[in-house]
């Protein structure tokens, strides 16, 4: 029952976005000598899950065995491929231009289009889980739209997602739109404004509308959370920049957000030197999770005439990749109190140097023992509260109240 409500709650989220979305329906429960062998079942549904990770399929395993997997656009031209490769496991011995069975073991469904059947197909499953179906066509004047509660808690799930995603929709978020400047140390040691980067606070947010929810950075729903806010934020804080494209800011950004309608049109309707003062921040998630995807946009940023920054990466990860040999103006790396022991390791230390200075930003510097780090490895570029107590000419007090 918990996939089939997932499931709902996917669909849900895919018809609220202008994108679109690849189901492809595998259809297991369709044959008998498939029901009645669970061991070659099994097997076979293993089979899809090594055939759709790959290329970034979300599955939704079916209590009858069916399986629906979910991709985005970017997967279009493979689907039918997998589709077929999926179909030929379970019939090794099919004819060539046999389509009576790839049609009923592996069907794919374009989103929104094809909504319709797709809710057909699904219903034999959404129906019996004896919950009100959310498949069902969505009335003229949207849902029924709560704030988010404060019963909400433990961790972030499909359903609390929907819950805070439908709460939000009557929520302004401007109020948590928050920015906070990265600084350069020049040769005479005075502190030189970089640029400015534009966040919504998930933290202030969390503290207000769901106190009680267990977030964890990194997490697949929790990357969904930040897609969510940024259909919210990122108009918002395109509109303020086009009112003094003279600045120079960043913007934290999913891929999703970047091939929305939003920036399809902020290319058309804007001049290349506007463009130029904005980098966009791409999370390391995207990077690690969807290499393929990241390295198109990227290429579609740097057309576009974007800065692009790299962010979220941390001490413990620098051994394990090779982001010297990736294509970005800025990589940046949080020294937080809770990683510095990492620079005593060799590997750490390494890859540390392999990386051109004047990419990196420190992030997240808490402590003034950051910049002891930084001038260290010779680094001049670093972002966080004790850094604007610096600049501001404050000193570097413990902050009572920074989280």
């Amino acid at each position: 029952m918990e996939s089939e409500e997932g499931f709902n709650l996917a669909i849900r989220r895919m018809l609220r976005t202008s994108s679109t979305y690849y189901v492809l329906h595998v259809a297991y429960s369709a044959f008998g000598f498939l029901r009645n062998n669970p061991d070659l079942l099994q097997l076979l549904q293993n089979t899809t899950e090594d055939t759709v990770q790959p290329h970034g399929g979300a599955i939704y395993q079916m209590r009858r065995g069916d399986q629906f997997v979910v991709f985005n656009e970017s997967a279009g031209s493979k689907v039918a491929t997998m589709a077929d490769n999926i179909t030929a496991a379970a019939f090794p011995d099919r004819k060539a231009g046999d389509a009576d069975a790839d049609k009923i073991l592996a069907r794919v469904f374009h989103i929104p289009q094809d909504y319709l059947d797709l809710r057909r197909a699904a219903s034999v499953y959404l129906d019996a889980t004896g919950a009100p179906t959310m498949l069902a066509p969505a009335p003229a004047a949207g849902p029924e739209i709560r704030a988010p509660q404060p019963d909400l808690e433990g961790p972030l799930t499909a359903e609390a997602l929907h819950r805070i995603e439908t709460g939000l929709a009557e929520t302004d978020i401007t109020p948590y739109i928050r920015s906070q400047t990265i600084y350069e140390l020049d040769a005479q040691n005075q502190w030189q404004p970089l640029f400015e980067e534009y966040y919504t606070s998930i933290a202030e947010l969390q503290r207000d509308k769901f106190p009680r929810m267990v977030l964890r950075p990194g997490d697949r729903m929790f990357m969904e959370l930040c897609r969510v806010l940024d259909r919210r934020s990122v108009p918002e804080i395109i509109r303020r920049h086009r009112g003094r494209p003279v600045d120079r800011i960043s913007l934290n950004l999913s891929l999703s957000a970047f091939s929305s309608p939003i920036f399809t049109k902020y290319i058309k309707d804007t001049p290349e030197y506007e463009r130029e003062t904005m980098i966009l921040e791409i999370n390391r998630s995207d990077l690690l999770h969807h290499p393929r995807d990241t390295v198109k946009a990227l290429r579609a940023m740097r057309e576009a005439s974007f800065g692009i920054a790299l962010d979220g990466i941390t001490l413990d990860l620098l051994a394990l990749t090779n982001l010297h040999r990736v294509d970005f103006d800025y990589i940046k790396i949080a020294i937080t109190p809770s990683t510095m022991w990492l620079l005593k390791d060799g590997d750490c230390v390494a890859s540390l140097k392999k990386l051109p200075r004047e990419k990196i930003i420190l992030c997240r510097c808490e402590k003034d023992s950051a910049l002891t780090v930084g001038q260290a490895f010779h680094m001049n570029k670093y972002q966080g509260w004790v850094i604007d107590r610096l600049a501001a000419g404050k000193g570097a007090a413990e902050d009572p109240v920074h989280s």
